[in-house]
């Protein structure tokens, strides 16, 4: 079997469908399932109107690995256009047995689908999030054209909708009424979390950690609000927000920052990936975050595997496993409540431990390994639709 990966970017500040992408070839490959991705050669999410091509050490973690060609995206940047990659897709997409499209709303993803259909081509759409309802009402005059215009024909015809988790397939309502759905995980190299570095050098009292993009969806003004509470009481606590700033958020942040009286407290380190990313979470006595929808949060498990306590937002799709294993906190975040869970875990040295622990465990049922069954079953499913 040979499946075709389509995806806007393998960027790694483009975030979670880019390690999907990668790592879905990845494990599909070392079960005997031949993977290609073709992505366009954006630096950056679509959303930014940039066009810059992407850089070899800018690709998501393990791109190496597989087997890839990027082509040159061109305007509108805002739609990750790129004709060549529709050329290559045509020239070759009848040599594969499955195509898998990855996220939604862009060029990529139309004419993927569009040359699968043509040459009769089971394919699987993983929306990554972009079916919730908070997603959905951003852009929405671009979304509705979009979805009137191609996607919903494309998700229509869909073998299957890949899923991450049971409440990304809740929120995305009726969407395809008929076509399967298909819940398969994503997840992390577990392995990797269990010998951290040095841990960086963010000050000498506790470190409230968020590690991920600064986007809108990510709750931030929230997290600074709520640390700003629980501030008062440790007054020696750094709260760090590690990622790319491709919202053009970070000033604001900061301004919010200074409103609330620790302006000199919130450290912007930009982002952070490899031996980097290690030291941070081995710093952290808290790691935080307060999403308005999050569907799966790759970020959240790695956290967990690397034995830091961790507090989320009920609106991370992953929260209900995680609260019902006691492998962290969930809180509504109304800075007010956020801020007691944060004070919560930094004041008992004892219970953070516990939530380590127990975080470690829950983690490990993430590995890439333990989840090559069910990546290997959805792509015989959608073969065998086919062949049907």
């Amino acid at each position: 079997m040979r499946v075709l990966h389509v995806i806007p970017s393998l960027a790694a500040r483009t975030g979670g469908p880019a390690v999907a992408a990668i790592e879905f070839a990845r494990i599909a490959t070392e079960q005997g399932i031949e993977s290609a991705i073709y992505a366009t050669d954006a630096a950056f999410p679509a959303a930014t109107r940039e066009g810059r091509a992407v850089e070899t050490d800018e690709l998501a973690q393990r791109a190496s690995e597989v087997s890839v060609r990027l082509f040159p995206v061109r305007r509108p940047y805002r739609l990750s256009a790129s004709p060549k990659l529709r050329e290559a897709i045509r020239a070759d997409a009848r040599g594969f047995d499955v195509v898998h499209i990855h996220s939604l709303y862009l060029y990529p993803q139309r004419v993927a689908g569009k040359e699968a259909r043509r040459h009769r081509i089971p394919y699987v759409v993983s929306p990554h999030g972009a079916l919730d309802p908070w997603l959905r009402r951003r852009g929405r005059g671009r979304k509705a054209v979009a979805e009137l215009v191609w996607q919903r024909r494309l998700l229509r015809q869909a073998a299957a909708i890949h899923f991450t988790s049971e409440d990304e397939a809740r929120l995305a309502g009726t969407v395809a009424p008929g076509v399967p759905k298909e819940v398969v995980p994503l997840g992390i190299d577990w392995n990797e979390f269990q010998q951290l570095p040095p841990p960086a050098p963010f000050g000498d009292g506790p470190v409230v950690l968020s590690l991920g993009r600064l986007a809108a969806k990510k709750g931030l003004d929230s997290l600074i609000r709520a640390f700003a509470i629980a501030g008062r009481r440790f007054s020696d606590a750094r709260l760090v927000i590690a990622g790319p700033d491709d919202e053009g958020l970070r000033p604001g942040l900061e301004a919010l920052a200074r409103q609330e009286g620790v302006g000199e407290r919130v450290v912007f380190p930009g982002m952070l990936t490899g031996a980097d990313k290690l030291a941070a979470l081995a710093a952290a006595d808290v790691w935080a975050l307060a999403s308005h929808t999050e569907n799966f949060g790759i970020a959240v498990v790695e956290a967990l595997a690397a034995g830091v306590p961790t507090l989320i937002s009920p609106a991370v799709n992953l929260a209900g496993a995680i609260e019902r294993a006691g492998a962290g906190i969930v809180s509504e975040t109304r800075p007010e409540l956020f801020a007691g869970a944060i004070s919560y875990l930094l004041e008992d040295e004892g219970r953070r431990a516990g939530y380590a622990e127990r975080g470690r465990a829950f983690a490990r049922g993430y590995d890439w390994i333990d989840l090559a069954p069910q990546i290997v079953q959805l792509y015989e499913q959608v073969a065998r639709w086919a062949r049907r």
